[in-house]
């Protein structure tokens, strides 16, 4: 009971800390990012509270996620909590709020996080699919790319064309 006492003391005294910090980070910039005072109640619609006469695309703060679907990747309890950065689906991390997506894929399409594979990026586009069908105005990016030097998917420009095109902004 007192080490689990001390240690919720710790954090507690971790959070103090770390918001002084931003505070005093704030203070000295003289300045707020720009949009940093939006706090949509609704974050699966967040961007239509953005028009354009608020905040110019270019100057919105993109809130995304990092290895976004890593969250079943590997075997549960011996390479996962090395390897997972999510524990949320795609779907639900845009529901979340993140507009930003790194999916990593190797030859096969399948996505991944270094050498360990996880399921097909069929499972990412239709999670995007589903959700840019529920909503009017939200914008995602994907950040798709390869890792350790391994050939992009055959055709996967054409694919990705062929999967998302009535989504694809030009």
């Amino acid at each position: 009971m007192g080490s689990h006492l001390s240690k919720q003391l710790e954090r507690r005294k971790a959070i103090s800390t770390e918001k002084k910090v931003l505070a005093d980070l704030q203070k000295s910039c003289g300045c707020k990012f720009p949009g940093s005072d939006y706090m949509p109640s609704d974050r699966k619609n967040w961007m239509s509270g953005v028009g354009p006469e608020k905040l110019h695309i270019n100057k919105i703060v993109w809130p995304g996620t990092h290895d976004s679907a890593t969250n079943k990747i590997g075997i549960r309890l011996v390479s996962r909590p090395f390897a997972q950065c999510q524990s949320l689906s795609i779907y639900n991390q845009l529901v979340a709020g993140a507009r930003v997506l790194d999916i990593r894929v190797q030859e096969d399409r399948r996505v991944c996080h270094g050498i360990l594979k996880t399921y097909s990026v069929d499972v990412v586009l239709a999670d995007l699919k589903r959700f840019l069908s529920e909503t009017q105005s939200e914008i995602v990016i994907l950040e798709i790319r390869t890792e350790f030097g391994h050939e992009d998917p055959l055709d996967f420009d054409k694919y990705l064309v062929e999967q998302l095109g009535e989504h694809l902004i030009n």
